[in-house]
């Protein structure tokens, strides 16, 4: 019969080896045989912490204190598991205090970083918050649940940290470093510039500075600089994913896709959980038009800084593609309204799979649209539920699914997409009274002369890179100057401030105040003859309605566009007119006035 040593040895190979049924067992039968076995009691309560049973692991952990008390990782365990449970602050002073003395503040920070890494960034920040309550001054602890901070999108809470860890320790690089990525996240980017020139000012050496640098760079259209920025880190710090991502980044920007693409995946060798790499990816992927690999690298979205407010508690499981006979599903929209019109045509492959109702969760602007575009008979149409990304409200259905992870399930290449137009359609009584109310709108002298064009020149400003997508109406104006043409600014939101104070000429007509919702501004498309528009809602709505539409795109646009092309296999009747240098409009606004001119004389069909 073999020893309680022996017992031990073996339940702990099988711990090591993550046979965890198998050791729980026999740390059981040891403790049965000897509940004052303390090292049993620790390491049930390790694999109690292991299997998210925090509160048995707890009760282990404070009976093995009370057999070893000096055991100072027994009481580092059983402050990480109660900072778990999230006791009061107090609690967690009184146990961490005399942890961080035994084991010492780095290597407890060290732990706290790690858990960060691991993609547990609350469980860090719980332990960097008890550390603090313990040592209130602990720079290393401040500059670390700063970025916890960060990473819950709590930027003013993450400035301050970083301030406090400067003011304590203003020759420590990280804590500059920290209050760089802070303020970088606020769009303060002088601010932030200077943060990371004084971490660099401590160590020039310090390598995620230097590509902290390089990303700022890029977002001033440095990107050679940016580029040289990553590499320099990179020859110190080879294992820098943050830094092959500035390098990935750079070499979008600077033409260079296969460049990049290896250097997102040289991110991912050394981080395979480092989110942004995939996100990156993702995009660069889809842009080259590699839908098999480019879905499954988007479905990392839900991890992204950008779409962190997105995500949501869905109780029901994704749905898989599989027969849906005698079940029903959700489709709930994401992202903008463009991508709700782009990704919709999917909804047809949903219904080929026979469910017993499709509920449709969208945007309260597109209701009326989509409501008109979909079969009652099988489709309900619903708002979004009013507590999003909350789920109240929703019907409690089988499966559920994002909108856009449909392209993952039927779209593994360009071939594949849904291209036929139009798949939305407008109601006949508001494509009447908009066809009235263009009549009415200009002169009766005028009424057979020229083409009728719509304009959209601005999209979400909350959109990050809008400043780059959007040319604003300015950066327009030589298309106003076509003769032969009734120009009717259909744009709403933010960019309607272009018209403030703005001489407009006489052949456009501002349409923006009577614009109740997409269904009124899909009846005034059907009656145009051409959309020209950023890359923002109108455009899909104008590709799925049919209309022809011309868009125009920066010098490095949204993957949808893929790269190089005039046209575009999501809709048949877009051409596309693309900067030729980043942020310089006057090139695609002179092709479009071009062409223009040319469909009015008729030389262009």
């Amino acid at each position: 019969m073999a020893t309680i040593a022996e017992a031990l040895a073996i339940a702990f190979d099988h711990h090591e080896a993550g046979r965890l049924a198998e050791a729980e067992i026999l740390y059981g039968r040891i403790l049965d045989a000897d509940p004052n076995q303390a090292t049993a009691l620790h390491l049930l309560g390790v694999l109690y912490g292991q299997t998210d049973r925090p509160k048995l692991a707890a009760a282990l952990f404070v009976g093995a204190i009370g057999l070893v008390p000096d055991n100072p990782g027994l009481r580092y365990d059983l402050a990480r598991v109660r900072l778990i449970l999230e006791d009061g602050e107090g609690a967690v002073a009184r146990l961490t205090r005399p942890v961080a003395e035994a084991v010492g503040v780095p290597l407890l920070s060290a732990h706290a970083a790690a858990l960060y890494h691991d993609d547990r960034a609350g469980e860090s920040a719980r332990l960097f918050r008890g550390l603090l309550a313990a040592r209130p001054a602990e720079a290393l602890a401040l500059w670390n649940l700063s970025l916890c901070r960060l990473d819950g999108r709590d930027t003013a809470a993450a400035e301050r940290l970083a301030r406090r860890a400067c003011a304590l320790a203003p020759q420590e690089a990280e804590a500059h470093a920290k209050l760089g990525l802070a303020l970088t996240a606020q769009g303060r980017r002088a601010e932030a510039m200077t943060a990371v020139r004084a971490a660099l000012a401590c160590d020039p050496a310090h390598a995620p500075s230097l590509s902290n640098l390089g990303a700022l760079a890029i977002q001033t259209g440095e990107d050679a600089r940016a580029l040289r920025l990553a590499d320099r880190a990179l020859r110190l710090a080879p294992d820098l994913g943050e830094a092959q991502v500035v390098r990935g980044d750079a070499l979008v920007h600077l033409d260079r896709p296969r460049e990049a693409e290896e250097a997102f995946r040289g991110a991912l060798r050394v981080a395979p959980q480092l989110t942004v790499a995939h996100w990156n990816l993702a995009h660069l992927l889809l842009r080259l038009g590699d839908y098999a690999a480019g879905w499954a690298e988007y479905e990392w979205r839900w991890r992204s800084e950008a779409l962190s407010g997105q995500r949501r508690p869905f109780r029901q499981p994704l749905w898989d593609g599989t027969d849906l006979v005698g079940r029903t599903i959700l489709i709930h929209a994401e992202q903008g309204l463009g991508d709700t019109i782009q990704f919709i045509r999917f909804l047809d492959h949903v219904l080929q799979a026979a469910p017993a109702r499709v509920y449709l969760e969208v945007h309260g602007p597109l209701l009326p649209l989509l409501e008109r575009s979909t079969d009652p008979a099988r489709v309900t149409v619903i708002p979004r539920a009013p507590d999003f990304p909350g789920v109240s409200g929703l019907p409690d259905t089988d499966v559920q699914i994002p909108l856009m992870s449909l392209a993952g399930l039927f779209c593994p290449s360009l071939e594949a997409i849904p291209a036929r137009v139009p798949y939305l359609g407008t109601p006949e009584e508001r494509r009447g009274r908009w066809a009235h109310r263009l009549r009415d709108a200009v002169p009766d002298a005028q009424r057979r002369v020229g083409l009728r064009v719509g304009l959209v020149w601005a999209g979400n400003p909350s959109f990050h890179g809008d400043a780059q997508r959007s040319p604003r109406l300015a950066g327009l104006r030589p298309v106003l100057e076509v003769p032969g043409v009734r120009f009717f600014g259909l744009q709403k939101g933010p960019g309607r401030d272009d018209l403030e104070g703005v001489d407009m000429p006489p052949s456009f007509i501002d349409l923006g105040p009577d614009i109740a919702d997409f269904a009124d501004t899909a009846a005034i498309m059907s009656n145009l003859d051409l959309v020209i528009s950023s890359c923002t809602g109108p455009a899909h709505l104008a590709g799925a309605l049919g209309v022809p539409v011309w868009v125009v795109l920066p010098h490095s646009p949204d993957w949808r566009w893929l790269m190089g092309r005039e046209d575009s296999p999501w809709y048949p009747t877009a051409r596309l007119f693309r900067q030729t240098r980043s942020g310089d409009w006057s090139g695609p606004a002179a092709a479009v006035a071009r062409a223009l001119r040319r469909l009015v004389d008729g030389s262009e069909g």
